[in-house]
């Protein structure tokens, strides 16, 4: 079954629904929520077979009325490899997904209506992978496309997953320049364009150590996300955890991924679902002081979602350093040490602020396990540098770090 490709999947569906005297609401079914509907309409999202049956069957019609005629050839292969590269992408599969899509990229001649969601799930596809720097790559050939289109949602969502890109591969300088141009970009646009933009900006100025910044971006991006849903909301919520507990307010952090924990759906983002439950394990073990029931159990749905993801790259950093965490709080120094090393020698995963973070951690277990003068240093070396650079709260954190495990040792 080859699908028609957008626009003309969406106009066809919009026609259809509105002969028939059906709201978008009308069409909901598994896998398919109002929203999605309504982005299929707009044209601004691909379609999966088996949303295009489910639809078929709520507008009593024949499943074949989504297919390609013959009239259609020189789309045919383009809107054939777009479909089943979401289709395995929405499968778990996304090593495949990038073989699909990129078979489909590489297409001479496709539209700008197909290249930017090729290009946009490639860069999806990535992400599930690990592969940092080539989402990055993705994205910036997606930027002008999406320039193209003149699609301002699409713009913004460019601007603020580039954001995140360059915060993950330590570029904060840049992070925060691609997130202030989704933001201009969003002025005039939605709510929800708004508060994309906000959670990039919020986050890479976490990054850059400017958390007075953040924090004032943090408290927009909630008010922005207030009438927002799912993951949109889900990741406004934790980017202003995250603010919080980079000024270890782990107290006001807490809430924040509970909420985001209860409204978080591993059927829509499995990755999204199973990083929130490790970040909400160290707000909960910071908070509590100790390791709780509840912070075990998240950690173990993170590990088993994550294991679930086919073709991920490794074993995730943010799992060893949540583990590593875990370990230290238990007195399991020598398990501390070893994940925190697993941790790091894992390049492209972690943002550079929780490597600093694990990096602290890892000196901090190996003083207390007695390696003396060398771990002492390098926790000196990791505050001083964070001072020249006006990160100072990880330069607190580090200081404290060597203080109490000095104290300790005396």
């Amino acid at each position: 079954m080859e699908l028609l490709g957008q626009p003309e999947f969406g106009r066809l569906l919009r026609r259809l629904r509105i002969e028939r005297g059906l709201s978008q609401a009308d069409l909901v079914g598994p896998k398919v929520s109002a929203s999605y509907v309504s982005r299929l309409e707009s044209g601004g999202r691909a379609v999966t077979r088996q949303a295009a049956v489910h639809l078929a069957e709520r507008l009593g019609v024949a499943a074949d009325v989504f297919q390609v005629s013959p009239g259609t050839a020189a789309t045919d292969r383009a809107s054939a490899l777009l479909a089943a590269g979401v289709t395995a992408l929405d499968d778990g599969a996304p090593a495949e997904a990038v073989r699909l899509l990129t078979t489909c990229a590489a297409l001479p001649d496709v539209s700008p209506a197909y290249a930017w969601q090729v290009l946009w799930y490639l860069a999806r596809a990535y992400e599930r992978l690990g592969d940092v720097p080539a989402r990055r790559d993705a994205l910036e050939r997606l930027r002008p496309v999406a320039q193209e289109t003149g699609i301002t949602h699409l713009r913004v969502r460019v601007l603020a997953a580039l954001s995140g890109c360059d915060r993950m591969l330590g570029d904060t300088e840049g992070a925060i320049a691609r997130a202030r141009e989704a933001l201009t970009v969003a002025q005039d646009a939605t709510a929800e364009d708004q508060a994309e933009a906000l959670t990039a900006l919020a986050a890479a100025e976490v990054e850059a150590g400017r958390l007075g910044e953040a924090d004032e971006h943090a408290g927009l991006l909630l008010e922005r996300a207030a009438g927002t849903s799912g993951g949109r909301r889900v990741r406004a919520l934790w980017t202003a955890a995250t603010v919080h507990a980079a000024r270890d307010a782990h107290d006001r952090a807490l809430p924040l991924l509970e909420e985001a924990l209860r409204i978080a759906d591993a059927r829509s983002d499995l990755l999204l679902w199973a990083r929130l439950r490790l970040a909400a394990v160290s707000a909960h073990v910071e908070v509590h002081g100790e390791v709780t029931e509840q912070a075990e159990r998240w950690c173990r749905e993170a590990e088993t979602a994550l294991a679930m993801m086919d073709g991920a790259a490794g074993r995730p950093a943010e799992l060893d350093a949540t583990q590593a965490r875990i370990a230290f709080r238990r007195g399991d120094l020598a398990g501390a040490v070893r994940l925190c090393r697993e941790a790091l020698a894992t390049s492209g995963t972690m943002s550079h602020h929780d490597r600093v973070r694990t990096e602290i951690l890892l000196h901090e277990a190996e003083l207390a396990s007695g390696a003396g003068e060398p771990a002492a240093a390098e926790l000196r070396r990791i505050a001083e540098e964070a001072t020249r650079s006006g990160n100072l709260d990880v330069a607190a954190r580090a200081w404290k770090a060597l203080a109490e495990a000095t104290a300790k040792g005396a």
